[in-house]
């Protein structure tokens, strides 16, 4: 017999920061905990489960910490450094809070207050602090996606399941929107034990969206650089996390709103996480298409759910009749129905109000602090930015050469955003309405923004790599396609550094040659973008 007090503390002996990298540590815990006599051979698989968890997280930060450690050695004895410039900046600006300044002080010091306060064991510790700390960070990562990868799959299991329960009962009719939306704290199903989906297909599927993180080459070479873009994918993961997950409406709000301070991007989302919480989400395309105004003329009206009773179960729309029209619809995005999904629920309201109260108090904080330069630094100047130094941007070029030209005025501007806001908008309402593929407009938005975005380094990709985890198993594109792509990416970014080197190394006039560079580069972004598209799971079924 073993003790219930030798099963604590082997569960004890791990850290609880990579405890939580499952449920099975969970599992675990109640297993021995629910026992007043555990025998050797109790709570062994639930053991093993969060043992193999635990060492693949565990591999993961010894990988990253080796990385830190040839980084130090790395840098003194090559002319090109492994660490990041911004970690150097990062490390000045904490100095100068340290000091009792301000960390704007250090010039081209431009995010937000919190990483110089952060890495302020930068100085009074080690060196090195800030790469480990965002080595952490990762694992941190890696703990959101495996959680919110698993939530997704279950949430699929739960509407299959209901489906296959309507086809079995004959229903016609798809769910009501209030039957749709399921209440607070509970799922579709009255149990998760009814979902008997192959459960090691999933742990698999979890395990794969996990690694994808883990061990990307990428993120572990921008974290290990010191690179803080780990924090702001932590952050948009925490919001996914509280959103979808523990449907903490107001908390997920204010996550975003931190997120918005943090980093400028997360903004984008905000539509889609609105849609996601409007009383006329659905699950699929086709409860969409039974569920508009209006209808084929070959359809009977009968088979559908009238657009009068979804209006008047919605709270706030109260009073609104429509009648669905049979004659042939014309196809346009314009529609005013649209106008109805703006009109806000409870949900929204506290997502939007923990938003705004997170961004405005953390906002108003730095601001009595550090003045308007916070202001400019951390927000306005990425509005404004014009970069005409060499990158992967579509419009570094024209940037370049229009440097010093004077009344160009707007136009330039408008071209640039214009293409990357309607694709946003057009995301948002597309997947954002859509309750199974939330995760897949945060991903198609963030691919849009990096690759319209006038400045495109490295380090933008990992906005990327933060959510991609997430559509993995959602996206079927076969294995000869992924290849494919892979090699045509790769191919794209290895002929632009060529010329890249050249200037930047030799000091060759290869301007050209690097923009044509981009230009392929760009094609190869919006080929990947299109395929993500095409076999993007929801958008091809019919359930």
């Amino acid at each position: 017999m073993e003790s219930v007090r030798k099963a604590k503390n082997r569960y004890k002996q791990y850290p609880v920061i990579l405890a939580k990298c499952s449920k099975q540590a969970t599992s675990y815990a109640t297993c021995v905990l629910k026992r007043d006599n555990v025998n050797l051979n109790d709570c062994v698989a639930e053991f093993n489960q969060f043992k193999i968890c635990l060492q693949k997280t565990a591999k993961a930060l010894v990988v990253r910490l080796v990385l830190v450690t040839y980084g130090i050695y790395h840098d003194g004895v090559s002319e090109v450094k492994y660490t990041d410039i911004d970690y150097k900046v990062f490390t000045d600006a904490a100095r100068h809070v340290l000091e009792g300044e301000s960390p704007y002080d250090r010039h081209t010091y431009r995010y937000s207050p919190v990483v110089a306060l952060f890495l302020i064991p930068n100085i009074t510790l080690h060196h090195s602090f800030g790469k480990i700390l965002f080595s952490v960070v990762d694992m941190i990562v890696a703990v959101l996606i495996r959680l919110i990868v698993k939530n997704a799959l279950e949430e699929y299991g739960s509407y299959k399941q209901m489906q296959q329960e309507e086809s079995v009962h004959g229903l016609k009719k798809p769910p009501s929107i209030k039957h749709r939306k399921r209440p607070r704290y509970q799922r579709l199903v009255s149990s998760r034990s009814e979902v008997t989906n192959n459960t090691n297909h999933m742990d698999e599927v979890v395990n794969i969206s996990m690694l994808a993180w883990l061990y990307n080459p990428l993120t572990i070479a921008i974290g290990t650089r010191g690179n803080c873009d780990s924090l702001a994918c932590v952050l948009v993961l925490l919001t996914l996390y509280t959103l979808q997950c523990k449907r903490w409406y107001f908390i997920s709000g204010a996550v975003h709103g931190i997120c918005i301070h943090f980093r400028l991007y997360p903004v984008i989302y905000s539509l889609t996480y609105f849609m996601f919480l409007s009383k006329f989400a659905y699950y699929t395309t086709e409860d969409r298409r039974k569920s508009r105004l209006t209808t084929k003329t070959n359809v009977p009206t009968t088979d559908l759910e009238p657009i009068e009773n979804i209006l008047a179960e919605s709270s706030s729309l109260g009073g609104h009749k429509l009648v669905p029209y049979a004659g042939k619809q014309r196809k346009t995005i314009f529609q005013k129905q649209y106008l109805l999904y703006l009109v806000p629920n409870l949900d929204q309201l506290q997502f939007v109000s923990g938003c705004i109260l997170s961004l405005t108090c953390i906002t108003w904080f730095f601001y009595k602090l550090y003045g308007y330069k916070f202001l400019y630094e951390t927000h306005i100047y990425h509005l404004l930015r014009k970069d005409t130094r060499h990158n992967f941007s579509l419009y570094f070029y024209l940037q370049y050469l229009t440097a010093w030209v004077k009344n160009i005025g707007v136009w330039q501007k408008v071209l640039m955003v214009l293409p990357q806001l309607v694709l946003i908008l057009v995301f948002s309402v597309r997947y954002g309405l859509n309750k199974l593929s939330l995760n897949f407009s945060i991903l198609a938005q963030t691919v849009v923004m990096v690759i319209y975005n006038g400045v495109l380094t490295s380090q933008y990709f990992v906005w990327i790599m933060g959510v991609l985890p997430l559509c993995l198993w959602q996206i079927k594109m076969p294995g000869r396609t992924v290849l494919l792509l892979l090699g045509i990416w790769l191919a794209a970014q290895a002929a632009w550094l060529l010329p890249a080197y050249l200037l930047e190394f030799h000091g060759q006039n290869t301007f050209l040659f690097i923009w044509i560079q981009s230009v392929s580069f760009f094609c190869a972004n919006i080929a990947v973008l299109g395929r993500m598209i095409i076999y993007f799971m929801p958008a091809k079924e019919k359930v």
